[in-house]
Parts: structure tokens; sequence; C-alpha cells
């Protein structure tokens, strides 16, 4: 079923019970006035299951948009989810691959701009050593 179909069925189903139930009011109220009710009463009660039903509506449309927006979410992640399984083996080696190439480069570019800074180091306080106490 389409979604307009069910939110069709859904907006009358909910007036038809709205008008029910307010039919049923009405003779209940008559039965224990033991009078007809006047114009007035009616168009009052009639108004007041309108307005009922204005609100109702209002909430079945509001929830109706948030499921729309859900299944639309489950749909991009579904299709995220399917251009993911279609990665084969050769495809996420060759990712890794590529990623492995600069972290390889700065680790050698980091291994020796530590031994530049380890032997500048040492050097100082050989020196600092030397000119202190070691002559």
């Amino acid at each position: 079923m389409d979604i307009s179909v069910i939110i069709t069925i859904a907006l009358a189903s909910s007036a038809a019970a709205t008008t029910l139930l307010s039919l049923m009011k009405i003779v209940l109220k008559q039965k224990e006035r033991g009078k007809e009710p006047t114009l007035q009463d009616r168009i009052s009660d009639l108004t007041k299951n309108l307005e009922s039903s204005t609100a109702v509506i209002t909430e079945i449309e509001a929830e109706m948009s948030k499921r729309q927006n859900l299944a639309q979410q489950l749909e991009k992640d579904i299709e995220r989810y399917n251009k993911l399984k279609e990665i084969n083996q050769a495809q996420v080696e060759a990712i890794a691959q590529t990623l492995r190439i600069p972290l390889v480069k700065e680790s050698r570019k980091s291994l020796l701009i530590n031994g530049l800074i380890t032997f500048v180091v040492a050097l100082v306080f050989f020196a600092i050593g030397y000119f202190i106490g070691g002559r």
C-alpha cells in the first residue's frame, strides 16, 4: 500500500470515529436531559468535535512525517551499506597500502628528527659536563 492511501484511510477513520462519538454524546445528553438539544447545543458539540478531529489529524500527519523521514534515512543507510559491501579484498588492500605509504614516510622522518634532537641534547650535556668539572 502506498503511504498516501494509508494516510487517507487513517484520516477518514479518525473523522468517522469522531463523528460517531459526537453523535453518541448528543444522544446520551438527550436521554439525560429528557429534552431535545437546541440548535446552538448541536452546533457547539459539532464545533468541539471538529476541533478534536483537527487535532487528531494534525498528530497523525506529524507522525507520518516523522516515519517518512526515518524511512528516507534508512534507505540512505542501506545504500551506503550496499556500497561498502561491494568493496572487494583487492580494493581494501589498495586503500590500506595507500594509507601505509605516508605513515612509513612520516615514521622515517620522525626517527631522523628524534635522532638529531637526541644527538644535539647529548652534545650540549657533554659540553656542560666538560666545562664544569671534567678538565
